[in-house]
C-alpha cells in the first residue's frame, strides 16, 4: 500500500517586535515551521471561517539570526526573541526575515492575571543563555499592564465577532 504525504499549506507570519533591542516595535514577516504550518493546517480544517483568529495576538518565538544545526555559536550571541502575532496569510510577503519556530503562547494564556512561569520555560526551550535573557524581556514587555490589556481585549472582540 502506498501512502502519498500529503504537505501543509505554506502560511507566512506577520509579527509585531517588542520595544525592546533591534527593529522595535516593527512588523516583520517570517515563513510558519513545518510543525507550525501543519498546526495552522489542522486548525483550518477544524474551523474554517476564523481559524486565524485563534492565533492572533499570540506570541511567538522567531529568530534573529540565521542558524543552522549543529549549534556552534557562543553563549552571549542572542538567536531568538519574543514577538507578537498580528497576522497569517498564504500569500507571499515581498520582504521575508526567516522561518519561525514552534514555541508559541495562545493569547488567553499569557494575558492572563496570574503570571505562570511554566510558559516562560515553554519558550525559551533549550536556547542559550543570552537568548533565554532576550526572551525573558520580551516576555515582561508583553506582559505590561497596556499591552497585556490591549491583547486581552483583542483576543475577546474577535470572540464575540466569531
Amino acid at each position: 500500500m502506498n501512502h502519498k504525504k500529503i504537505r501543509p499549506p505554506i502560511f507566512y507570519v506577520a509579527v509585531q517586535m517588542p520595544n525592546t533591542g533591534r527593529g522595535k516595535n516593527r512588523l516583520w514577516y517570517y515563513k510558519a515551521s513545518k510543525d507550525v504550518r501543519r498546526m495552522f493546517a489542522i486548525e483550518r480544517q477544524l474551523n474554517p471561517l476564523s481559524w486565524k483568529q485563534s492565533f492572533i495576538e499570540s506570541l511567538m518565538v522567531v529568530p534573529k539570526k540565521r542558524y543552522h544545526y549543529p549549534f556552534q555559536i557562543q553563549d552571549d550571541v542572542i538567536m531568538a526573541g519574543l514577538s507578537k502575532v498580528v497576522g497569517i496569510t498564504e500569500q507571499r510577503p515581498k520582504y521575508l526575515i526567516a522561518t519561525t519556530k514552534a514555541q508559541f503562547v495562545l493569547p488567553e494564556i499569557w494575558t492572563a492575571e496570574d503570571e505562570s512561569t511554566n510558559h516562560l520555560k515553554y519558550v525559551q526551550h533549550d536556547y542559550n543563555t543570552a537568548t533565554k535573557a532576550k526572551i525573558t524581556n520580551d516576555w515582561h514587555y508583553w506582559r505590561l499592564s497596556d499591552n497585556r490589556h490591549f491583547a486581552l481585549n483583542c483576543y475577546q472582540t474577535i470572540n464575540t465577532v466569531y
